[in-house]
């Protein structure tokens, strides 16, 4: 073979190798898969949602919350016997009883609580029956089976020494209305004078077989009733007022605004 032949051969067989090298080079380079692109990756990022506890605690505790009128759950609470006892000067014998009456919704009331503090000696609560309306059994008189309406329960019941009653209503207007409907029943065989506790109207009414006070203060009124056994007439308006006083400032460490008011 001749030299021009050998470079021919030679040329040939280098083409050949380069192919060669090009081919093994493309099959020795790894192909690597495309990219896997899920499909949240694409969309708009997914946002977990926001725990809402905190949100239903909270209206949990605001619906939870009492809506009715805040009312003394005893005598401790309302007058205890010692803040009494203090207020008078001396002790008191007897027992303590604690009485939650249920709303009227007829004259507004929402609530009352009434508290009684030893037995006058001797001294029985009469047991005559309420007015009848005109038209209706006569007065006193009791139908047969039936119960007259605010009659005292059969077999005379011993008078306290001191009742307090903390009573509320649906609003200011109508625990002043129930106020003076009562200075004006009570007031007709009583001596009325007006004072001020806790910077508030009241009314003290002396008469001959009790003496009382009765205010409102916003949607709860204030009724304290005293033997003449216990206090004489004339000590009796200092003794109510501090009564009165000591029983508000239960309305005032309470929570929700109390609407008192009863039978005052």
């Amino acid at each position: 073979m001749g030299v021009g032949s050998w470079r021919v051969v030679a040329g040939v067989s280098g083409v050949a190798l380069a192919i060669g090298g090009t081919a093994c080079t493309s099959k020795a380079k790894p192909i690597l898969p495309a990219p896997v692109v899920s499909q949240s990756s694409s969309a708009a990022p997914t946002v977990a949602p926001t725990p809402t506890v905190a949100a239903a605690s909270t209206s949990t505790s605001i619906s939870a919350s009492p809506s009715g009128p805040v009312l003394p759950a005893g005598c401790s609470q309302l007058l205890p016997l010692g803040t009494l006892e203090r207020i008078l000067g001396f002790g008191i014998l007897g027992q303590v009883n604690y009485l939650k009456a249920a709303p009227v919704p007829q004259s507004g009331r929402t609530g009352r609580v009434t508290c009684t503090y030893g037995t006058a000696p001797g001294v029985v609560a009469p047991t005559t029956a309420s007015p009848t309306p005109t038209g209706g059994t006569p007065t006193g008189a009791t139908p047969t089976g039936a119960t007259p309406t605010g009659a005292k329960p059969t077999g005379a019941a011993a008078v306290p020494l001191v009742q307090v009653s903390y009573i509320t209503y649906i609003d200011a207007s109508t625990a002043a209305g129930r106020v003076q409907t009562t200075v004006q029943a009570d007031g007709a065989s009583a001596a009325v004078t007006s004072v001020v506790v806790s910077g508030k109207p009241a009314y003290i009414l002396i008469g001959p077989t009790s003496s009382e006070l009765v205010m409102s203060d916003a949607a709860r009124t204030v009724v304290v009733e005293l033997s003449p056994t216990l206090v004489t007439s004339d000590k009796a308006p200092a003794a109510l007022e501090g009564i009165a006083a000591a029983m508000l400032r239960f309305g005032q460490s309470a929570s929700t605004s109390p609407s008192p008011g009863g039978s005052t």
